[in-house]
């Protein structure tokens, strides 16, 4: 007999070490991968050039493929198509999504009726490189503009400051626009150019062209994705530009084209100015000149493309990864023919990105806009009169142009882009008179006598000595300056806080000669957003971090609009945010360990971590909150010689008068990984259960973390991946761990508090997922927040869960983080350029298979503490649990029959009580206890 049992337990045995060597296989590549993607950073640096956000690098790092190294975003082209065409559709509602109709126990028949609602901002926008006046409307008032990560939108009167934007289709699979240009030969033709080499942010998906004036949009030029053993990743690239050329009645469409500063060098082979005489249907890749490097027919990366006034085409290039074994940087190329480009100017700065200016009226006029090297020559501008053969440049004295200085004390007089020349860098020229020259930086600046001189027409704040400068106030960080083609008075301007607008460009220097266009403009970056717990739909507060535009706060009951209104509450970055449980206190966050505490009982705004601490850590910096016994933890730092990573932790947030309490929790030494979650469990009411998620997949959990004396507790776990979200499901044992790498198993669910792990990946197709939501009152209900909008499961629980994708009014867009506060059964999504959303909630009961007549209710509610149940009376024995808005389970009843007496104990507050019999749902009810 023993015999009979010994081969099946070697088996097993051999399968587990198998499947163990397999996991740390491809945790340590995704470890080489991620050394290497740091070491490439690194060397960017080390060449003068400037390397993608901090916060682009770790998405990056965050989103690869384990095995490749591969970031796999064009294969969601592929997704959305599976999904328009039915793939995905929901089979069932998600009575966590509010798919209940209100007033009413019975369920919709219809499938998918979840509606997220937009609430905003209503006029903050974002960062928006793409702007074209539509020029199929003969009023010039029709304006077409992009976020970066926030889709195509259009104001079908820009003129008019009521006027609002509405997005044109929220579900590309890729919603990174930074460029669009319309046919001269027929209008209706359009292009749009998708990914972000400046940032690196999002990484492009090709052309899409419409036909049709807008209405709809085609997926063109699209290179297939492949990668090989040099690590090269093709057909990942970025379009900086398109422009199309009338060359005799032949409509020329030019693409220029970027690779990307990523470990394995993403559409290297791809770089290039693209040309296409068939409407797009095929493009070819220009080469002569253009080409860096002619055995590999690797091309320059092109930034911008120019077509003169003499017809001729202009295009510039910026730096590549190689840098000096590679120069492309700081040149710009000229062609009469469009085949044969001749170089006009090199600056000799191979990471130098060039922007430029042509006449419109005259074919030997242009200008060139630099980002320089170092702090000496920070920033250059260019201009020739005869095609490039000669140039007049700032950096020679006497030359007769020169740098526009900014007012702003902090902005250094030789760097009008304050150290950002790789990102906010544009040139105009006036379309009526090419000697007046409109520059952005930081600011925006005009010279009438061809950047001889220059004024300063726009300030982006009242800081150091702005405030005595009588000119609008305009978001910092300019990307595009824009005539109206039939008005040229006109002036639409896109930066990181979205569009502006000058009607007249003679009043262009005055307080009012720029105001904001953003109504409804929504395609801000949020990286985190929470609701107030002690809030309801009708009193809301919620605090959001976004990028570049602040902490966000929105607050009353929506609007007209279905908006709220809302705030700046802090400045600059926003990032991590949260509330305590009682309203005692808030939380919101800057970049780094820069988190600060509201307090309310003594109306006081604190640093939660003090120098050097607060300059250390990630720059959207991983944190939580136990907000049982009231404990801050963030991610603190780790230790370039001896790798040990530390925790912060402030205790004391809600004593008064505030006295809080700092100290460190020491991790260890981790060779190759890094912190990238971080959660308390809200069933600790006494101590914090601190779960630690590290990038490579990695899982620690800490008892008693609060204390002197924690525990760390490494758990063994069968996920590769960075663990993007750590959610607690009905119970302390009950945990989902989600990872946001492409090809591997994103979700993970354990019901034994980390023992032993079971993959819910189901059907879910391979996409980045970020956040997680378990449904309280029924364990089958989750919800995903992925690249791709949310998506969703009403059997969880199986083995293979079936997920579909539940975005209707939302899009396509990136999920950052999910909320949801039981107490009025309201789940909040962030998005990565879409601004936020709620759900709309059914507050009332929510049964199972049950008829109309049957009625349910807890009574008296309100109530001063005790309770009784009205139920079925064919419902006897059942079990009664009662949730604070945090979700935590404080009060158990088993038994309970009709009117019976239920006594809690509960402190005043809100509380959800959930009733059950034998893992049925009977039914939930929201409970006010005064």
């Amino acid at each position: 007999m023993k015999k009979i049992y010994l081969f099946p337990f070697l088996l097993l045995l051999f399968v587990s070490n198998v499947y163990s060597q397999t996991l740390n296989e491809r945790r340590a590549t995704l470890e080489s991968h991620i050394k290497n993607i740091e070491n490439n950073a690194s060397k960017l640096k080390s060449d003068g050039q400037v390397p993608p956000k901090e916060y682009n690098i770790r998405d990056l790092k965050n989103t690869i493929d384990p095995v490749t190294g591969e970031n796999k975003f064009q294969s969601l082209v592929q997704l959305n198509n599976e999904i328009k065409f039915g793939k995905y559709a929901p089979k069932q509602n998600i009575s966590f999504l509010g798919s209940i109709i209100p007033n009413s126990n019975q369920r919709i028949n219809s499938i998918n009726n979840t509606q997220w609602f937009e609430r905003g901002p209503y006029s903050v926008g974002g960062r928006t490189r793409a702007i074209l006046f539509d020029p199929n409307d003969a009023t010039g008032k029709r304006v077409f503009a992009g976020g970066v990560s926030g889709g195509l939108w259009v104001n079908n009167d820009i003129t008019n400051a009521s006027s609002e934007w509405s997005p044109i289709n929220d579900f590309w699979a890729n919603l990174s626009v930074v460029c669009i240009a319309a046919d001269p030969n027929n209008p209706q033709i359009m292009y749009v150019g998708t990914g972000e080499s400046s940032t690196q942010d999002n990484v492009g998906a090709g052309i899409w062209k419409t036909t049709n004036g807008g209405a709809t949009w085609t997926q063109i030029f699209a290179p297939a994705n492949t990668y090989n053993s040099q690590g090269i990743r093709n057909g990942y690239f970025y379009v900086n530009d398109i422009k199309v050329r009338n060359n005799g009645g032949v409509s020329e469409v030019y693409a220029g084209v970027s690779g990307g500063y990523n470990e394995g060098f993403h559409g290297l082979y791809q770089s290039g100015l693209y040309k296409s005489t068939d409407a797009g249907a095929t493009f070819t890749k220009v080469g002569g000149n253009l080409i860096a490097h002619t055995g590999a027919n690797i091309g320059y990366n092109i930034q911008q493309i120019e077509i003169g006034a003499d017809n001729s085409v202009w295009v510039s290039t910026r730096g590549s990864l190689f840098g000096a074994s590679l120069p492309t940087g700081g040149r710009i190329y000229r062609s009469t023919d469009g085949v044969n480009f001749t170089n006009v100017y090199n600056a000799n700065l191979q990471g130098s990105r060039v922007q430029i200016a042509l006449s419109k009226t005259n074919g030997a006029v242009a200008y060139g806009l630099l980002q320089g090297s170092g702090t000496t020559e920070p920033v250059r501008i260019i201009k020739t009169t005869d095609t490039g053969a000669t140039w007049a440049a700032s950096n020679v004295v006497n030359s007769g142009v020169t740098l526009p200085q900014d007012k702003d004390t902090g902005i250094p007089a030789n760097d009008f882009t304050r150290g950002q020349s790789f990102y906010d860098l544009v040139i105009v020229t006036d379309p009526t008179n090419d000697a007046t020259v409109y520059v952005g930086g930081i600011d925006l600046f005009r010279s009438t006598n061809s950047g001889s001189t220059w004024t300063q027409i726009s300030k982006w704040s009242n800081n150091n000595q702005l405030a005595t400068l009588s000119v609008s106030q305009v978001h910092a960080d300019q990307h595009a300056i824009v005539f109206n083609p039939k008005n040229s008075s006109q002036i639409a301007f896109g930066n990181d806080g979205g569009i502006y607008f000058c009607a007249n460009k003679t009043n262009i220097a005055t307080t009012t000669g720029i105001p904001v266009r953003n109504n409804r403009y929504n395609v801000t970056q949020f990286y985190d957003a929470k609701m107030n717990p002690t809030k309801t739909n009708s009193t809301e507060e919620i605090l959001a971090g976004a990028q570049d535009n602040g902490t966000r706060r929105f607050t009353g009951a929506p609007l007209a609009n279905n908006l709220y209104s809302d705030a700046y509450y802090d400045g600059g970055d926003g990032a991590f945010v949260e509330f305590d449980d009682n309203n005692l206190y808030k939380i919101n966050s800057y970049v780094y360990n820069n988190h600060y505490l509201y307090h309310a009982a003594s109306n006081s705004y604190v640093d939660l971590l003090l120098a050097p601490d607060n300059d250390l850590g990630h720059f959207i910096n991983e944190a939580t909150l136990d907000r049982n016994i009231d404990v801050f933890y963030s991610y603190g730092n780790k230790d370039a010689t001896t790798k040990e990573i530390t925790l912060n932790k402030v205790d004391g947030l809600s004593t008064n008068p505030l006295n809080l309490g700092r100290s460190k929790i020491i991790l260890g030494n981790f060779t190759s990984e890094d912190v990238s979650c971080l959660a308390a469990s809200p069933y600790q009411t006494t101590y914090t259960t601190l779960m630690v998620g590290f990038d490579n997949g990695r899982l620690l959990k800490i008892t008693y973390a609060n204390t002197g004396i924690y525990q760390i507790n490494e758990l063994t776990v069968p996920f590769v991946g960075a663990i993007s979200d750590i959610q607690y499901g009905t119970n302390d044992n009950e945990i989902i761990v989600t990872i946001s790498n492409y090809n591997t198993d994103s979700v993970f669910y354990t019901t034994d508090g980390g023992t032993t792990w079971n993959s819910k990946e189901g059907n879910l197709p391979d996409m980045p997922i970020r956040s997680a939501l378990m449904n309280p009152e029924n364990k089958n209900e989750v919800i995903l927040g992925t690249e791709l909008g949310v998506w969703g499961t009403t059997n969880f629980l199986s083995a293979t869960p079936t997920w579909s994708q539940y975005t209707n009014g939302l899009g396509n867009v990136r999920i950052t983080n999910l909320d949801y506060r039981p107490s009025t059964r309201t789940v909040l999504a962030s998005t990565y350029g879409r601004g936020i959303f709620t759900t709309m909630n059914d507050t009332n009961l929510a049964t199972t298979e049950t008829s109309v007549e049957e009625i349910y209710r807890v009574y008296p509610n309100p109530t001063r503490g005790d309770f009784y149940l009205k139920i079925n009376a064919k419902h006897k024995n059942v079990t009664v649990n009662v949730f604070d808005v945090s979700g935590k389970l404080v009060f158990t009843k088993n038994g309970v029959n009709a009117e019976e007496k239920i006594s809690p104990s509960l402190p005043k507050g809100h509380y959800i009580v959930k009733v059950e019999k034998e893992g049925e749902h009977i039914f939930s009810s929201k409970l006010i206890v005064r």
